[in-house]
């Protein structure tokens, strides 16, 4: 089917330390949106342009379906390799780019990175809220990639890539995460050092209804995930994130089936005495929230 490229129109309140309104057009299948921005002053290299947006928000009939921050978004997309970072540098029109994926370029299969593009017909509104630092004259541009597929299913039938970001307590160096939600399909978790010690996870466990589904060291889980062509050491990634990954082997299928789940619970370990707060992002696929 013919993608067409288009800009979007309705894009308010572009000014530093304020949020940008970007109001999508729904009946479209979105395939990625990428997102361009630049400054007149600030930090002049990539990372300075992501550390310049505090929090993205994807939101469908005003409800939020992604969230992170420009490093994270950078963060989650150079995990699938170091060609899907941003590009460009902020001081240079038009900026830097930060694409955010609904299909799933990365993947071998036409079939299942077609399936994940986001079908708004029946939507009531599609927005994306972008929250800019204090970097002057800032710029904010939106690009979409999008097709005219209709598969005729009500939008409750409809499923997408859902990524939401949670934070926990961080008490010693050893403890469990007892509220991931039990529903949906799981295909990762990425877990940051904490915000008090930097400490990174030398290893996590995850364990359904008292059966162990994945328990590896940080080592051992870097070189499983690099096996399956994916680069959680990209440079200018952020360092020491541990990526709980199920569908390492790029099949959907692999994605951990949380509906009817009794009981989850993530056991984090690090090598020293974790305080502050852990920040990781869970995406998981179903329909919208």
């Amino acid at each position: 089917m013919v993608k067409y490229s288009i800009q979007a129109r309705n894009v308010q309140n572009v000014a530093a330390s304020k949020t940008v309104l970007i109001d999508l057009p729904v009946g479209k299948r979105y395939h990625y949106v990428q997102l361009q921005h630049g400054f007149a002053s600030g930090t002049n290299t990539a990372a300075g342009a992501a550390a310049n947006i505090s929090e993205i928000r994807v939101k469908v009939n005003g409800r939020v379906q992604r969230v992170y921050s420009g490093v994270q978004l950078s963060d989650l997309n150079l995990l699938n390799g170091a060609g899907y970072g941003c590009t460009g540098l902020p001081n240079t029109a038009p900026g830097v780019s930060f694409p955010i994926y609904f299909y799933e370029p990365w993947r071998t299969s036409a079939q299942q990175r077609e399936a994940l593009a986001w079908e708004t017909t029946g939507w009531q509104s599609f927005q994306i809220e972008v929250d800019l630092g204090a970097a002057s004259t800032p710029t904010l541009v939106a690009h979409c990639i999008v097709d005219d597929f209709a598969s005729g299913k009500l939008p409750a039938d409809r499923s997408i890539v859902k990524q939401l970001r949670f934070s926990s307590g961080a008490p010693g160096s050893s403890y469990d995460i007892a509220t991931i939600d039990r529903r949906d399909f799981l295909t990762a978790l990425s877990f940051y050092p904490d915000s008090g010690a930097s400490n990174a996870f030398t290893k996590v466990t995850l364990r359904l209804n008292g059966t162990i589904v994945h328990e590896l060291t940080a080592t051992a889980n870097v070189a499983r995930n690099t096996q399956y062509a994916m680069t959680p050491a990209a440079s200018g990634r952020t360092a020491n994130i541990y990526d709980l990954v199920l569908d390492h082997d790029d099949d959907l299928g692999s994605a951990l089936n949380m509906n009817g789940v009794r009981d989850a619970t993530i056991t984090l370990e690090a090598g020293g005495t974790v305080s502050g707060t852990v920040t990781y992002i869970v995406e998981r696929i179903g329909p919208p929230e």
